[in-house]
């Protein structure tokens, strides 16, 4: 039987796929290590198998890698020779050149373990943003000596393999030898790299992160996939308009905007400019339920960082973490069965202070141009009122672009991190901690009050990575897995700091007359995905807290609702009649027999968006088989419930309806509302 010979160009390269995908898949293995607490449910031939599904994904980008290489190769004279020229230079450049990918895949280990999610456009989110607070983060939250050691051992691996490889592979050229031979054997390894980075000869389209999603498990799902394709895939998401067109055309813009009427407009409201403003209204709910006997002066609203119901004591957890909070909720009112719309804080702020949902292609608003709007916000409406407004914080505000985005809101004065003195304790890489911006807060709301009535944004930062917190600790006797102490640590000194705030506060004059607004701006991954969409992540307290009424003292709420729910309920509890377009509800003026629901929506470049109704929920992705579940909460659980085609139809068109419309109104400019109809608002509240 005669040996195939191959030409020592094709053997090289050859050997330098096979080396890539090697090295691919132990970072695969690294990554599963590094976030094995989530794979104890998980079986292990599932497991397994997202090894071999992952197979696919590294050909892909290894081919993706070395097509530069053989088409250089293949050129006459010029070619390998020039590649080969001597062993001892192209193992540096090459290792050079692949070895930043090395530690791009390194980085996504503490990625995917804050957020469950493979790189998506929120990473490059964290690489365009304030470069100093992200090395900070990275640098005090992080084992980066760790991960630079490990990264040097793997380039040192990896230069040692092509080395190898090279050391069989210098040729000089010969023209008949060429054509011959080295031509023809470059064909065919130019149709197997092309075949490769399109993950297979397939028909249709090349492979897709899609194509990942082997099984019921998430965790097997997302380990299958490759680091370097994710990060490519984000950026050329980044790159490519109408990212969100998907959803544009789903229905008829009339069918489309009769449903978001039919599923946010309660008893009371009154559109003003029915064609281009789709809700656009304004809102007299004669009808709602008897909440308080008096009316709220003032609004603070405090926004929590990373603040999931999952480890909220008054919702059912025994970490004991929440105890300030929870003393609060048995004088409150609290929603037990609210969500966030997004999984970042800048889908939080944006979705709770402007009543605009998380929309596909639009996950960071506050830094778009079309963000520039002047939407019906807290600040913008409450201005109308005669309020002044302050928003308190720990950090930067160019982070997120928050100082533009909310100034041109209406907010009319901010503290940030570099206007405290001699605070208690300096976090190096986000600024203050909760408890100097909470004790600073009091002394600012102290002065807008002065002027009249008062709006105030507080917003929280110690429960983030790094996690640094003043030492020793104020508090003890914290439970949970060893794991997540650092974060429970954090969530129980924003707590902790809450009861500072509302310490000094008690003290003070405006205390009884100021309606106190408390919420999560998203929760946190702990546990392995149970679900395409995981809502224990979504899943908020919203606490209202009014000191000078204890007439719904430990009243508690079940209907369903989001951030975008705020406003309106706020408005309709301190008596505003003022024109508004919440994209939410009056929760206080919904019928008896409405259960509530909330579109929600992951951070990241997915189009994958979810509608929650009652104790179920549907989910869809674009390109892949819609979902229904049934689920609880406290402690979070899920199971999948067969389509029913009449009842999945109608949920799903008020998903695409809300996403649709919320996308044609910001696009269009509609967000906001004309001069002509704000014109005839007074200042005075009824």
């Amino acid at each position: 039987m005669t040996r195939v010979k191959f030409p020592a160009e094709f053997s090289a390269l050859m050997g330098w796929v096979l080396g890539l995908v090697l090295l691919f898949e132990m970072l695969r293995a690294g990554l599963l290590l590094r976030n094995v607490a989530l794979a104890e449910t998980e079986p292990g031939w599932v497991l397994a198998q997202a090894f071999l599904v992952g197979l696919r994904f590294d050909f892909a980008v290894a081919s993706i890698l070395l097509l530069p290489w053989l088409l250089w190769a293949m050129l006459p004279r010029i070619g390998w020779q020039y590649l080969s020229f001597t062993p001892r230079y192209l193992p540096w450049l090459l290792t050079l050149l692949w070895s930043p990918f090395i530690l791009m895949s390194l980085s996504e280990y503490e990625f995917y373990r804050e957020f469950h999610e493979r790189y998506n456009q929120l990473a490059l989110q964290y690489i365009v943003e304030d470069a100093a607070t992200v090395s900070s983060m990275v640098w005090n939250g992080y084992p980066v000596i760790t991960y630079v050691l490990i990264w040097s051992l793997l380039s040192a691996l990896l230069f040692w393999w092509i080395r190898t490889i090279m050391v069989k592979a210098p040729i000089q050229y010969s023209g008949s030898r060429y054509i011959r031979s080295v031509l023809p054997w470059s064909l065919v390894m130019l149709v197997l790299l092309v075949g490769g980075s399109r993950g297979g000869l397939q028909r249709g389209a090349p492979i897709r992160w899609g194509d990942a999603f082997f099984s019921k498990s998430d965790l097997a799902n997302h380990l299958a996939l490759n680091s370097v394709y994710m990060f490519g895939n984000a950026v050329l998401e980044r790159m490519r308009p109408n990212a969100s067109h998907y959803w544009l055309k789903k229905l008829a813009v009339n069918d489309a905007r009769d449903i978001v009427r039919e599923m946010v407009l309660v008893p009371g409201d009154k559109l003003l400019v029915a064609n281009d403003y789709p809700l656009l209204r304004q809102s007299k709910h004669t009808g709602q339920r008897v909440v308080y006997r008096s009316t709220p002066i003032n609004v603070v609203l405090i926004l929590m960082e990373s603040f999931s119901a999952e480890f909220v004591g008054a919702l059912g957890a025994n970490n004991n973490v929440t105890p300030v909070f929870d003393g609060l909720a048995k004088h409150g009112i609290l929603f037990d069965r609210f969500f966030s719309q997004g999984t970042h804080t800048h889908q939080g702020m944006f979705a709770t202070v402007s009543s605009f949902p998380n929309l596909p292609g639009y996950e960071y608003l506050m830094q778009n141009n079309l963000g520039r709007q002047k939407f019906r916000s807290f600040p913008a409406v409450l201005s109308d009122q005669g309020f002044s407004s302050v928003y308190v914080y720990n950090g930067s505000f160019l982070w997120d672009n928050q100082k533009g985005f909310f100034t041109n809101q209406g907010i009319n004065h901010f503290v940030g991190r570099d206007d405290y003195v001699d605070p208690i304790f300096r976090d190096p890489t986000w600024g203050v901690s909760d408890e100097d911006m909470f004790i600073r807060a009091v002394s600012e709301i102290d002065s807008l009050v002065e002027k009249g009535p008062a709006f105030a944004l507080l917003q929280t930062v110690s429960n983030h990575a790094p996690f640094k917190l003043p030492e020793p600790a104020p508090f003890a006797d914290i439970h949970g897995p060893e794991r997540l102490m650092e974060r429970l640590n954090g969530v129980r000194y924003s707590d902790y700091a809450l009861g500072r705030f509302f310490e000094l506060a008690a003290k003070k004059a405006w205390y009884k007359d100021t309606l106190f607004v408390i919420l999560g701006d998203h929760g946190f991954g702990y546990e392995a995905p149970k679900a395409r969409l995981d809502l224990a992540i979504f899943h908020i307290p919203l606490l209202l807290y009014y000191p000078g009424d204890m007439h719904a003292a430990g009243r508690r709420e079940h209907i369903i609702g989001s951030q975008v729910d705020v406003l309106p309920t706020i408005m309709g509890l301190i008596g505003s009649h003022v024109p508004h377009q919440s994209w939410g509800r009056n929760l206080f003026a919904t019928l008896p027999d409405d259960k509530g629901w909330a579109v929600v929506k992951p951070s990241g470049s997915q189009q994958i968006a979810g509608i929650i109704v009652g104790d179920e929920y549907w989910v869809e992705t674009p390109g892949m088989k819609n979902m229904h579940y049934r689920y609880s909460l406290n402690p979070w659980f899920v199971e999948d419930v067969p389509q029913s085609e009449e009842s999945s139809s109608q949920q799903y068109k008020k998903l695409h309806s809300y996403i649709q419309m919320g996308l044609t109104t910001l696009i269009n400019h509609r967000a906001g509302a004309p001069t002509a109809v704000l014109g005839g608002v007074t200042a005075v509240r009824p």
